[in-house]
């Protein structure tokens, strides 16, 4: 087993990342590459990892991918060392968390009334996100907590005015607006279909390289196809640039 999934059931999952295929030609596909590949099949249908429809078509579901990039991850003690100052899922919400603050202390709900108006409605934040939120960045002695009769007071400490005004540069309302515009691009579907295709594309990069590791003179291809990818992006910046400098 490699991690916590086979190299057989790697490879399967990324095949079928590549596209939709039906389950007779998977078969003739990777019959002689995959051994056992009916039970192997059979697993990753079971775990949902790979959806078949009432046509016997296969597809790949975001738990399917999931698994497949976390073979890939680094070791448990490499990645705590790697860790940012906020872990990737509450970052966005601490750090206005830390700007308001920045303005005056507030408790609680203060925080959650003020995140849903700055937002533009955007975010609806809950008790369950933002108190654990809150207590976080108490823990990393950026903000403090005092107690106002039976109310929690949190207030940024110099730790904390440091670090907002080391991260963040531009003026507040500037900050309110690419704020909101990161909760909006987060929330909607083009968001979701990049980070999907950029997880198969990742997917696709570390499977490439299990040859590459093994073999190094293929090297210079996934160099020329990564300098085929990023010349094509900047092209497209290039030209985004241009086309709006003529408006």
């Amino acid at each position: 087993m490699l991690g916590n999934i086979s190299q057989e059931m790697l490879t399967l999952l990324t095949y079928i990342s590549r596209k939709k295929i039906k389950q007779e030609e998977l078969f003739a596909t990777l019959n002689d590459e995959i051994e056992n590949l009916s039970s192997c099949l059979n697993e990753a249908i079971e775990k949902e990892f790979i959806h078949k429809d009432d046509g016997e078509v296969l597809s790949l579901t975001h738990r399917g991918l999931k698994t497949a990039l976390k073979f890939f991850d680094k070791q448990p003690h490499l990645r705590e060392k790697m860790k940012s100052k906020f872990t990737k899922r509450r970052g966005i919400i601490q750090l206005a968390i830390i700007q308001l603050l920045k303005e005056e202390p507030r408790h609680g709900y203060q925080v959650m009334k003020q995140l849903k108006e700055r937002s533009g409605g955007y975010y609806s934040p809950s008790a369950g996100t933002v108190y654990p939120a809150l207590q976080d960045l108490v823990e990393k002695e950026l903000i403090e907590l005092k107690m106002d009769g039976e109310k929690k007071i949190y207030s940024l400490n110099e730790a904390g005015l440091a670090f907002i005004n080391e991260l963040i540069h531009e003026e507040d309302e500037t900050f309110w607006q690419e704020w909101t515009m990161r909760l909006r691009w987060k929330q909607s579907e083009e968001a979701s279909l990049v980070r999907e295709e950029m997880g198969k594309l990742q997917l696709e990069f570390h499977y490439a390289m299990k040859k590459v590791l093994s073999e190094p003179e293929f090297a210079n291809d996934i160099l020329s196809i990564l300098q085929t990818c990023r010349n094509e992006l900047i092209n497209w910046s290039e030209k985004q640039q241009k086309s709006k400098g003529e408006m």
